[in-house]
């Protein structure tokens, strides 16, 4: 993945070849959880990722995007509601596989797409400082 990792955080990483969306979230939509699952018959632990993205309002651009998405293994870096950032799926990588469509029946329903992006990784999600991110996702467009 072309990064520099230190104590469970990525302190650089060359992006030249990879390719990146950006999703801005709206409020209280969205999460990042990790789950530590461990097995004292065996002396084994793994960890599993679980991105929760909301999209709202249906388009075509987010449609193909998705249908891209889908077919990847995808590393998520994803901001804390503390302004922490944290990246997952970074060495095993995240697959897109669940998700909705929606158009809502009320006026107050989403209008849009709910996806879930899971994974298994041998080590917890990394850390990663807000330079970086800025970095990463300077040549992202919105």
């Amino acid at each position: 993945m072309g990064a520099t990792v230190a104590s469970g955080a990525i302190t650089g990483w060359t992006t030249a070849a990879l390719e990146f969306f950006k999703y801005d979230q709206l409020k209280e939509t969205s999460s990042l959880t990790e789950t530590i699952n461990g097995s004292s018959q065996n002396g084994t632990v793994y960890f599993t990722p679980e991105v929760t993205l909301v999209l709202s309002k249906l388009d075509v651009t987010k449609r193909n995007e998705i249908k891209v998405l889908a077919q990847q293994r995808l590393v998520a870096i994803v901001e804390g509601n503390d302004g922490s950032y944290w990246v997952a799926g970074y060495d095993n990588g995240l697959e897109l596989n669940a998700g909705t469509s929606a158009t809502g029946t009320a006026f107050g329903d989403l209008s849009g797409y709910s996806l879930t992006l899971s994974g298994m990784e041998a080590e917890p999600m990394l850390s990663i400082a807000q330079a970086e991110v800025d970095l990463v996702t300077s040549t992202v467009q919105a």
